[in-house]
């Protein structure tokens, strides 16, 4: 499908491009507030990766896929409007886990509504680090392959598994210190 369209935008029809905007547009937007942190910027960036996707599509090799070329290009705009902003990235420390904990966090998280779920993790991904709340956001809300991540972000295998780690990890401190879904 994606093949058709970016036939249609190269032979000039530039309504055509419709199409990726709301193919892609809510998964970009998870993707770059999970670098970016604040809904505003993310917005930017999505919409300054569009416009780069739409003038480089004459450069795009129809060999891979639109997705993973489009959200390379979401992860490297991102990463420049952080590096414009010079924003430091939250350090959370390292948090161990027993499987105690982790059973009750699951049973917290499974009473949550689906809207309070993404909220919380929303709220949560903004303390973690970028490029953790990255690599979560495309494994676990995106549902994206260790190597669909690799070649989307261009990280190698084990920094991945580590930043998979380090995430659930930081993921898991944050809920536990500031005891988010706990009863009063």
């Amino acid at each position: 499908m994606d093949a058709h369209y970016i036939n249609e935008v190269l032979n000039g029809n530039t309504n055509a491009f419709g199409y990726f905007i709301r193919t892609y547009q809510n998964k970009a937007f998870g993707v770059a507030v999970s670098i970016v942190k604040r809904d505003e910027d993310a917005k930017d960036v999505v919409q300054d990766s569009f416009i780069i996707a739409y003038s480089s599509l004459p450069n795009f090799r129809k060999e891979a896929k639109f997705s993973t070329w489009f959200y390379r290009i979401v992860i490297n705009t991102a990463l420049q409007f952080i590096k414009r902003e010079k924003r430091k990235d939250e350090v959370v420390g390292e948090h161990s886990i027993t499987d105690n904990e982790k059973t009750n966090l699951n049973n917290v998280i499974a009473k949550l509504e689906k809207q309070e779920l993404k909220r919380l993790i929303k709220r949560v991904f903004e303390k973690l680090p970028a490029k953790e709340a990255l690599v979560l956001q495309l494994y676990y809300i995106d549902e994206r392959s260790i190597k669909e991540i690799e070649d989307i972000t261009a990280f190698t295998k084990a920094n991945i598994k580590v930043l998979l780690y380090r995430g659930r990890t930081n993921f898991y401190g944050i809920l536990k210190n500031n005891k988010i879904g706990k009863p009063y």
